[in-house]
């Protein structure tokens, strides 16, 4: 049974980080990694909250208390999230029910939620982007291996998140330069390696007759 539950474990965390590694938008993978940790889990929620200066923002959550955990700040030295961002290592809760301190830190476990288990997102560069946590409604004795699945889904989204990232700061440097090239009053036309025209600005409209969209 331990060897068919990690077997099943390793197939859905693997479909997961296939998944996330594709997306190349920020917000997007966030969306993405609080239903793939459900999937891999089987848990019934799940947030990510992201490190921003000093505090740990909610910035994705799925399944019930999502609507309330949405956007809830916590300074990064509060007990519990900020104990594993601080640590760098994972937190779990088998029974969270009645337990004040508990729900004071996590909204979500406040409302219908008694189990909680919480692994840090730590990038390929070692740097820290926040926590991704699942939750269920009733207590749960988190077992050893989906410890480590969760902190693997967990390295996986700070790695696509980190791509993403990059992807979007040169896509808008792009633009960017296309919109500075395109008002310029000399006409400037740019082709690739191949020839093929890239950049037909509206200067060069003007001087050649030639709309952008047919030279391009």
């Amino acid at each position: 049974e331990l060897e068919r539950r990690s077997r099943s474990l390793a197939q859905r965390l693997a479909t997961a980080s296939r998944e996330l590694s594709g997306e190349l938008d920020p917000d997007t993978v966030l969306d993405q990694v609080v239903q793939c940790a459900v999937d891999l889990l089987e848990a019934d929620a799940a947030s990510v909250r992201l490190l921003e200066e000093d505090e740990l923002v909610v910035r994705a959550a799925s399944g019930e208390g999502a609507t309330e955990g949405a956007e809830v700040r916590a300074p990064s030295t509060t007990w519990l999230v900020g104990d594993i961002v601080q640590s760098r290592s994972a937190r779990a809760i088998a029974d969270a029910s009645g337990d004040a301190r508990a729900a004071e830190a996590d909204p979500m476990l406040a409302s219908t939620h008694a189990g909680y288990l919480g692994v840090p997102m730590v990038a390929p560069d070692e740097s820290i982007h926040g926590v991704l946590a699942v939750y269920s409604r009733l207590p749960r004795e988190w077992r050893e291996e989906e410890w480590g699945a969760l902190q693997a889904l967990a390295g996986s989204a700070a790695a696509a998140r980190t791509t993403a990232e990059l992807y979007q700061g040169v896509k808008h440097e792009q633009q960017r330069s296309e919109a500075i090239l395109g008002n310029v009053a000399d006409g400037i036309v740019a082709v690739d390696r191949d020839g093929d025209v890239v950049l037909w600005n509206q200067a060069a409209e003007r001087i050649t007759g030639v709309p952008a969209g047919e030279a391009l």
